[in-house]
């Protein structure tokens, strides 16, 4: 690839993953440090400076919970700051791509949700994940704005990493049986981003997620597949939500239905790939 890409977040998990799919690209490689993205003079300063022909952000404030909290941070971060970003891109003449997320649904439908279903988020982080859409239809003009789901990779906090170290040390695991969704590896998702891009793919709203049952897949079913992966002996047991209560509601069905692009590979085969190849 011979276009100049900047990549935001790009220390975070999925950051990491798309540094390395675009690394031969013209690639710039900015996360706080860097860049601010909610102060909107300096958003426009120095990305005007680089003049990048593809902004890809995957700088986020993703701790659900802290959400609650924290909702005026996370504002900035997650909604007020994706206007900025699309303001410069719109000037530049720029792709943007922004990532969401499946928490902007309210989790009600048992069939899940495509790309042009209502919204209505049912906690802070959700709230503010939208509050960034509307900040890019609002603003931008050319961008891609991709919904995923259950993210987890090399290079940051996750689920199936949490779960493994926990299962190394204990017998018995409790994991939640009623939330319903689809697992997504980083790796994958910035593969498909880099594909959209390059077959020049209609601008808008995308859902990408590994392969699942249309019913979707639960927290409990997932750490199992990789505590069975790892050949480690605990035991996965089934509960509530209600037995777990967290300061931030999770939305019931979260599925993801893609009804625009190739679908992705299997998330058993991306979660053994994941496991084979990166973790450690």
């Amino acid at each position: 690839m011979t276009k100049k890409v900047l990549i935001l977040g790009a220390k975070g998990m999925l950051g990491q993953a798309l540094a390395r799919v675009f690394s031969d690209a013209d690639l710039s490689l900015w996360d706080l440090n860097q860049l601010d993205i909610t102060d909107q003079q300096q958003v426009e300063q120095k990305i005007l400076s680089l003049q990048p022909q593809i902004i890809i952000n995957a700088a986020a404030y993703t701790d659900v919970d802290g959400c609650e909290t924290n909702e005026d941070l996370a504002v900035r971060v997650n909604g007020l700051a994706v206007g900025y970003l699309a303001s410069v891109a719109k000037h530049l003449g720029a792709i943007l791509v922004h990532y969401s997320t499946d928490y902007v649904f309210d989790g009600q439908n048992s069939a899940g949700y495509k790309e042009s279903d209502p919204t209505n988020p049912v906690n802070a982080y959700g709230r503010t994940k939208l509050r960034g859409e509307q900040e890019l239809t609002k603003k931008g003009e050319k961008y891609y704005l991709i919904r995923t789901a259950w993210l987890y990779g090399p290079g940051g906090k996750n689920f199936v990493d949490t779960i493994l170290t926990k299962a190394k040390s204990s017998d018995k695991l409790k994991v939640v049986n009623d939330q319903f969704g689809k697992p997504t590896y980083t790796l994958d998702l910035a593969q498909a981003t880099r594909n959209i891009v390059e077959q020049n793919q209609p601008f808008g709203i995308y859902h990408i997620t590994n392969q699942a049952p249309a019913s979707g897949i639960t927290w409990y079913e997932f750490a199992q597949a990789a505590v069975k992966l790892k050949n480690l002996s605990a035991e996965i047991e089934p509960c509530s939500t209600e037995e777990f209560p967290r300061p931030a509601q999770r939305p019931k069905y979260s599925m993801l239905i893609n009804t625009k692009i190739k679908p992705m590979r299997e998330w058993q085969e991306a979660l053994n790939d994941y496991l084979k190849y990166n973790y450690e």
